[in-house]
């Protein structure tokens, strides 16, 4: 049931929303919503796949830090690092951190895809019966048999692999597909659903029971070792190294300082209070990035999971400072990444009319994080963090 009046015909997408916005002012005659209901023609169209119930939208500041030089696979790139964010310092911390990056030559950068997934649990009278289907799972046929079917679903669809689990008398399968320029989580969830009633669902005379497409072994929106270990979408690694000299001249402090700091904070800190992501605050910049890039920001709790390392460079004097992303759902294409601020921000990234490709937008969010995990991690060895926010966050 909703809040707001049916029409017997579905008007278009702004009078949808002009027909909702209109209730809203009846129900609250003293309201002031004169920024939440400004909605421009193209962002209207959101009504129509992004947002049930659409009445306007809120603005969130959106920062460029950079550019920064990306050195990868794909060839060298100077990159601006769009960030939409609320909280103050973000943007210009991250900034501080690129230009120490840049000063040490760029960031090396690394993406590996390791596919989109999705788990359906299936269940069996017995756990010998659950044991057989998984054996079933691996047979040359049925491997060809689930490509088919799955990829008939969509022309930018491959599959990738299957991982399955017993436990009990329940299969855990963890599918893995390759989803081109798209986040795929979607994509995956049509190509399974309809591998069961095509395929999956007459196995064995019909003596298996689907009980969830989504059973937590994807893993989906939330942390996870497995995602962390097998990866989920992209992972990227990003690492630089770090003279004593820029240290001490663009971060303000020194080797031994920042080691400790990193030691005691990343890791001992981690340790005590069981987190399994040894990182600073990769979250700040991962949330910032997605939702200037349009991406699902529930996928910011996977994509926050990672590492920090640092190391002391001891043959040539200051550090070695790398940070590792498991686990990044993310699209060039699909969900909000068409918006049109969105959409917008993509020319800025580089400077170029290029079209950015998934792989591109996860080296550059890698670079975002090194950058803050740098400059972050300095402030905290100084003690300069709070001063910072005091300054930048807490002007009158």
């Amino acid at each position: 049931m909703s809040f707001f009046k049916v029409k017997d015909q579905t008007p278009d997408n702004q009078t949808a929303i002009l027909d909702r916005q209109n209730q809203l002012k009846k129900e609250w005659k003293d309201g002031d919503f004169q920024q939440l209901f400004s909605v421009s023609k193209e962002l209207s169209q959101a009504n129509s796949k992004n947002c049930e119930n659409m009445i306007g939208a809120t603005s969130v500041p959106v920062g460029l830090a950079g550019p920064v030089k990306i050195l990868a696979e794909s060839g060298d790139v100077n990159c601006f690092v769009p960030l939409a964010t609320s909280e103050g310092a973000l943007v210009a911390s991250v900034g501080r951190g690129l230009k120490a990056i840049n000063q040490a030559g760029g960031a090396q950068v690394m993406v590996k895809n390791f596919g989109m997934t999705r788990a359906p649990v299936f269940a069996f009278k017995n756990g010998q019966a659950a044991y057989t289907f998984a054996t079933y799972l691996e047979e040359s046929e049925t491997v060809l048999k689930i490509k088919q079917i799955t990829e008939s679903t969509s022309s930018h669809l491959r599959f990738k692999d299957l991982k399955s689990f017993v436990r009990g008398r329940n299969v855990y399968v963890r599918f893995s597909f390759l989803t081109d320029e798209a986040m795929g989580m979607n994509m995956v969830t049509i190509a399974l659903q309809k591998l069961w009633e095509d395929f999956l669902s007459q196995y064995n005379n019909g003596s298996i029971e689907m009980l969830a497409i989504s059973s937590n072994v994807c893993t989906d929106k939330k942390s996870s070792f497995i995602n962390q270990l097998l990866g989920r979408g992209y992972s990227a690694q990003a690492e630089v190294f770090l003279s004593e000299e820029i240290l001490r001249d663009v971060l303000k402090t020194n080797t031994k300082a920042l080691l400790k700091t990193h030691v005691s904070k990343n890791l001992m800190g981690s340790n005590l209070a069981g987190s399994s992501s040894f990182n600073m605050q990769f979250a700040n910049v991962v949330a910032a990035f997605y939702l200037a890039t349009g991406q699902d920001l529930a996928h910011v709790v996977e994509a926050s999971q990672g590492t920090t390392i640092i190391e002391e460079n001891v043959e040539e004097g200051g550090v070695y400072f790398a940070i590792n992303l498991p686990d990044l759902p993310i699209g060039s294409v699909g969900g909000g990444t068409n918006l049109p601020s969105q959409k917008e921000l993509k020319n800025l990234i580089t400077q170029k009319k290029e079209s950015l490709t998934a792989s591109k937008l996860a080296e550059i969010l890698a670079a975002g994080v090194l950058a803050a995990e740098i400059s972050g991690l300095a402030a905290l060895s100084n003690n300069s963090l709070a001063e910072a926010h005091q300054r930048l966050a807490r002007k009158s």
